[in-house]
């Protein structure tokens, strides 16, 4: 039927996706000519006088040439999340999380082999705008060399320390990521220094502090904990912590352990670490005989701005306090720069030693050899508290005499993610690359509670060292074995060890894993194996009696290459100490040590 005269003619109706080809093409030019061309006569343009306009421009056409260029793959959300750092929360058994950052080698190779076919003509098309800008007369003007480097940044790959190839997998690093702690001269909401301020103490439980009324009546975290702790006291009818100037220093443990049970009970679940240490770590006078707990009769220590005592009473603050009054600022100091910034993370050395550093005989020399000159002490304790493990282990070697093999086996007892597995490019940083003869390093992690969230350790074990190391032909290669080590010494994957470490695994103790003490077979299964043996502890106190256990458990002669010391090569990132906290309020990873063979 033919269209009547004066009748007017319906549009043709554009439905919301393409249906063919040509579709696709006309859309394509719809969407280009809503960014009008980048067009510059030569003759009567002028120098360019605003780059950074030209920039936006030049990064809206890659935009666009992406979306318009035939044959180009779309990147899905899955692939972009790939390529990026990842934060997941995982709960443990001791109330700790993780941080899962996936590390993707292969996803440049990948990513480029999906754009295989678009990027030449992308790189091309804007080299060949930039060209246009360039100016012919005026070549060492700013323009000109910001225009000239950004055309080289576009022609360039880019940069990367790792080789991928396209049958390289992604591997997974998991990094500790600390939780949050309570401290009583820290602002309950904001972790303000209240050392020198006007601290004012929760108006129903007293316990926790704030710099000022706004952020107390803001935290509203603390509210259900302060509920509960309330309701505590009203059944106790007194305050949390009335005349425990009386008790002795197992009995106030064990009085703050009964006091947790009791506002988990009222509060009608568990508590959280930084919820338990309110009644751990309570702001009282330091002095063992008083524990004086009302606020307006104490002062914090000038120093550390931590310690606690009496106000009207100068000799409650004893001489042992000037020994850790270090310790105290420095443990506020990490707990402040955490609460604002996150997990410290120092500068890694990426030095690798041609020769063995055997003068090196502490933690802070082994750290000038590898060209780390850390001043900041937040940092430095960092640094020792990642190095601490493997030092130890090349500390121990060192005075056996086992420096030159060109194979090494370590086998890490006991071992938890949080500690030994935390950050596994340590044991090349600081253990590979200070052994030049030393061509494979294998560490084995072997421990019940090595997985306490079912991680999977296929992909922890694809981690690459650094292209000098591939270069040379030498490797790192990490086992995870979690089951009680006497277990895994029948297994059939099983290999022989130069070195075994037991870090800070308190033999003396008389309960272990699943409260049952499995420490006597783990001893002699490590006898057996006639090899040397490096056993580190929190405490000056506990060493002596790791000592012993080890002796009393062994059916032959030991060779004590090194009796009970202080570990040269320990942390110094302090912890606090609630086991024995009347002779050491901190402790530090791998503090003493004792080799045997």
């Amino acid at each position: 039927m033919q269209q009547q005269k004066g009748e007017k003619r319906k549009n043709p109706r554009h439905r919301n996706r393409s249906r063919n080809k040509c579709n696709q093409v006309s859309k394509q030019k719809d969407i280009a000519e809503e960014i009008p061309p980048l067009v510059v006569t030569t003759q009567e343009a002028e120098p360019v006088s605003d780059p950074i306009r030209l920039i936006q421009e030049l990064l809206r056409r890659k935009l666009l040439a992406k979306r318009t260029v035939p044959g180009a793959v779309p990147i899905s959300r899955e692939h972009e999340l790939a390529g990026s750092h990842q934060a997941t929360a995982m709960p443990s058994k001791q109330a700790k999380e993780y941080e899962r950052k996936p590390k993707t080698p292969a996803t440049a190779s990948s990513s480029a082999k999906q754009s295989k076919d678009f990027r030449g003509y992308e790189v091309n098309d804007l080299l060949k705008s930039l060209g246009s800008r360039l100016q012919k007369g005026d070549g060492e003007s700013p323009t000109a060399a910001m225009l000239s480097n950004l055309g080289k940044l576009f022609s360039q790959a880019p940069l990367s320390d790792v080789d991928s190839s396209d049958d390289e997998a992604e591997y997974i690093e998991y990094i500790y990521k600390p939780r949050k702690y309570f401290m009583a001269s820290l602002c309950n909401l904001c972790a303000a220094d209240l050392c020198g301020l006007s601290a004012l103490p929760c108006t129903r439980c007293g316990l926790s502090y704030y710099c000022s009324n706004s952020h107390m009546r803001e935290d509203q975290e603390h509210r259900q904990l302060c509920y509960s702790l309330r309701q505590a006291m009203d059944h106790n009818g007194h305050e949390m912590f009335y005349k425990c100037g009386t008790f002795s220093a197992d009995q106030f443990r064990s009085y703050r352990i009964v006091c947790i049970r009791q506002v988990e009970k009222q509060i009608n679940r568990a508590l959280s670490p930084a919820e338990q240490e309110v009644l751990l770590f309570p702001l009282i006078c330091g002095d063992h005989k008083c524990r004086e707990y009302r606020f307006r009769r104490l002062q914090l220590c000038g120093g550390c701005g931590v310690f606690a005592s009496c106000r009207d009473k100068p000799d409650h603050r004893s001489p042992e306090h000037a020994k850790w009054c270090g310790a105290y600022g420095l443990f506020k100091a990490l707990v402040m720069f955490q609460a604002n910034f996150g997990r410290l993370e120092p500068s890694l050395p990426n030095r690798v030693l041609q020769e063995l550093p055997m003068a090196c005989c502490n933690s802070r020399q082994m750290m000038n050899k590898l060209s780390l000159n850390v001043v900041n002490e937040c940092e430095y304790a960092a640094l020792t508290q990642i190095s601490t493990g493997p030092l130890t282990a090349w500390f121990a070697l060192k005075l056996c005499e086992r420096l030159r093999n060109c194979e090494l086996t370590l086998h890490l007892i006991g071992a938890e993610i949080e500690f030994e597995v935390d950050m596994l490019q340590k044991w090349e940083l600081f253990f590979l690359h200070i052994m030049p003869v030393l061509k494979c390093l294998n560490v084995v992690f072997v421990g019940p509670e090595l997985n306490p969230n079912n991680i999977s350790f296929g992909q922890l074990m694809k981690i690459k060292c650094c292209r000098l190391c591939r270069k040379a032909h030498r490797k790192v290669n990490y086992y995870f074995e979690n089951s009680l080590y006497h277990d895994y010494c029948s297994e059939p994957q099983f290999l022989q060890p130069d070195l075994v470490c037991f870090y800070n695994a308190g033999l003396y103790r008389s309960t272990g894993y699943a409260l049952e003490n499995t420490w006597p077979d783990t001893i002699k299964s490590s006898l057996n194996l006639k090899c040397p043996i490096v056993v580190t502890s929190y405490t000056k106190y506990e060493a002596p009696l790791d000592m012993a256990k080890f002796v009393g458990q062994s059916n032959r002669h030991l060779n004590v290459v090194l009796p009970p010391t202080t570990n040269p090569f320990s942390s110094e990132k302090p912890e606090r100490n609630f086991i024995s906290d009347n002779e050491a309020p901190f402790i530090f990873k791998n503090f003493y040590c004792f080799v045997v063979e």
